[in-house]
């Protein structure tokens, strides 16, 4: 053979690797730089090995192409809805809607040859496992860590950080812990983009380590939230909407940042709790193509009553205490002045309520279950007295007279004979009339005392019996 470099086809096969005038150096990255080129030495005459080479590094592809960059997870493409984070506390409901899709920053046109149809899986397996918008942080995603590992304690050349536009770019120069001069470490890469997260501004990150000469250059592929342009609120009715706008603290105009809209959940739900509606929750988090960011409030519904363990008492005796409706946005505190109203009818030893989940969502059934008490008292006195004889008395009534929460009480005394003081007493008192809790009371009596009158000087003037009888 001629004047050319011999290279055989199994080797290629087994490393990959083309051996020109001198061995080339290839990186520890499946994907090899656009400024690394791999081609032979064009020998002086084309034996048929010669040729043999030719076509072997011609099918060698250098770079992967566009379809090879696809994600290990195929529910997670450069073109499919970015994952929301999750911005509420019980909730486990918020999420960005199907219309805001955000396609990742495309590659360099010159990064990738049309012509390079081959596939590098491993490469490109490596990389899919690389993002982190799964992940509360970079730190504990092994398949990243494993990869920055290889690149530790090499220069950083360059770092560059594609996708940041001009809002969020200086603020990610801010935050960014390693700079160019710097010596790589995977730990401190995981700190940068972690501190790129933690600035609400990116909704997925991924890097990638280019080795050179002189050391790597180092790309962040951040992947920017919309630019949010205004705010919508649905289905509040207790509080007015322009009370809600002014406790929104993101700026409309700029690129919508998930830390400060987390905040701003955080303190609408503080405002409902705060007067008492405690299941307020945001049921959906929706952003349009044009920037409009709606906010879907269910403010939680008190769906009904139950009630448990009165076997005296009418349900409606408990019930008409209640300071709610059915239907009503369910608020705490009216929940517990209900529970204090139960207690003083004095009908029961104990009062426990249970939040049940309604059939709606987010709507509850208020489980009322007491414990009664007895209601009703007998009683009876006597005595005996020289000078009036035998004196008694007879006493029934009931507080919760037939379980309807109505009072009765009859009272009879005597004391000697006819001529002594005796009488009757009987009162009936109804606490609810309507529905304004008009109270009425009916009374009789006819009671005959005995009556001393005095005179100026405090002598005994005369003494008589007296009669009462009325209602």
């Amino acid at each position: 053979m001629a004047g050319g470099v011999f290279v055989p086809q199994n080797a290629l096969a087994e490393d990959d690797t083309t051996y020109v005038n001198e061995p080339f150096e290839t990186s520890s990255v499946n994907e090899p730089s656009s400024n690394e080129t791999f081609e032979p030495i064009k020998p002086e005459q084309e034996s048929p090995e010669n040729l043999d080479v030719k076509e072997s590094t011609e099918e060698l592809s250098t770079e992967p192409t566009s379809e090879e960059k696809s994600v290990e997870n195929p529910t997670k493409t450069p073109s499919e809805e970015p994952k929301a984070e999750n911005l509420s506390e019980e909730s486990n409901v918020e999420k960005l809607s199907e219309e805001n899709k955000i396609d990742e920053p495309a590659e360099n046109s010159t990064d990738i040859k049309p012509e390079d149809k081959s596939e590098v899986e491993d490469g490109t397996k490596e990389e899919e496992l690389l993002h982190v918008n799964d992940q509360s942080s970079a730190a504990g995603n092994t398949a990243l860590e494993n990869y920055l590992k290889q690149f530790e304690g090499k220069t950083i050349v360059d770092i560059e950080y594609e996708g940041a536009g001009s809002m969020t770019l200086p603020t990610v120069k801010v935050v960014a812990n390693q700079h160019v001069g710097d010596e790589f470490t995977a730990a401190s890469a995981t700190r940068d983009i972690d501190m790129f997260l933690n600035t609400g501004y990116f909704y997925d990150i991924y890097p990638k380590i280019e080795e050179v000469p002189e050391g790597v250059i180092v790309t962040y592929h951040l992947l920017e939230n919309p630019v949010l342009n205004d705010i919508v609120f649905v289905g509040n009715t207790i509080e007015k909407t322009s009370d809600l706008e002014r406790l929104m603290t993101v700026r409309r105009g700029d690129v919508l940042n998930s830390v400060t809209l987390h905040d701003n959940i955080t303190a609408l739900q503080e405002r409902y709790r705060g007067t008492g509606y405690v299941l307020m929750k945001i049921t959906d988090m929706n952003m349009d193509q044009d920037g409009v960011l709606t906010l879907k409030i269910n403010e939680g519904i008190l769906e009904g009553y139950r009630v448990k363990g009165n076997k005296k008492t009418k349900d409606k005796v408990i019930l008409r205490e209640m300071r709610q409706k059915p239907g009503e946005v369910f608020n705490a505190n009216l929940a517990r002045r209900s529970m204090q109203r139960v207690n003083n009818l004095g009908f029961f030893e104990d009062v426990n309520v249970k939040m049940n989940p309604g059939v709606e969502p987010n709507a509850i059934i208020m489980e009322i279950e007491v414990k009664e008490k007895r209601t009703g008292t007998f009683g009876v006195g006597a005595g005996y007295s020289s000078e009036d004889g035998i004196i008694g008395m007879v006493s029934i009534s009931d507080t919760n007279f037939r379980g309807i929460g109505d009072a009765v009480n009859i009272t009879y005394e005597m004391s000697g004979d006819d001529e002594d003081a005796h009488g009757v007493t009987f009162s009936y008192r109804r606490p609810w009339l309507d529905s304004k809790e008009t109270a009425g009371t009916f009374r009789f009596y006819n009671r005959t005392y005995e009556y001393d009158d005095y005179n100026t000087s405090g002598r005994l003037k005369e003494e008589y019996m007296r009669k009462y009888t009325g209602g």
